[in-house]
């Protein structure tokens, strides 16, 4: 039994290693200098999802690691609403325009890691909501995971 928990939580643990690691990648490899009004129009874009996201979150339910806390309570409310997993849509997107500033293979490589890691990531997530919230299969029905209405 100890095993299938650890497993676990180092599948968790994982998850979160790559998407930090792939976003220090972007961040570190940018050439900002590159960037042109079109990427500061998504980076803004990025950056009010994110900050709505967290908003509408709030700290108590707010948890890097794909695991619900004991207080955790299900949001459907603000950019909620339409998107069901914002900070990954804002991940995403701020990391899309930075990795586009990389001619190498190995920025579009990390992209389509960190796409594939956040998509495990929310389906590891989903089924813990759908656990503990009856609801959730209802609001998951109605809502994008990373984009509204798909």
């Amino acid at each position: 039994m100890m095993l299938i928990i650890t497993t676990k939580h180092q599948l968790i643990m994982i998850y979160v290693i790559v998407q930090f690691s792939c976003i220090a990648y972007f961040l570190f490899n940018a050439r900002f200098e590159a960037l042109n009004s079109l990427d500061y129009g998504l980076i803004a874009v990025a950056v009010v999802i994110g900050i709505s996201a967290m908003a509408t979150m709030k700290l108590d339910n707010l948890n890097i690691v794909p695991s619900l806390k004991d207080q955790h309570q299900l949001v459907i409310s603000g950019i909620y609403r339409w998107i069901r997993h914002p900070m990954y849509t804002s991940v995403l997107l701020l990391s899309y325009v930075f990795a586009s500033t990389n001619d190498h293979k190995i920025a579009q490589f990390a992209m389509l890691i960190l796409v594939v890691d956040l998509f495990l990531k929310s389906n590891l997530e989903e089924k813990l909501l759908l656990q503990r919230f009856s609801a959730y299969r209802n609001y998951r029905e109605k809502t994008g995971r990373f984009i509204p209405f798909l």
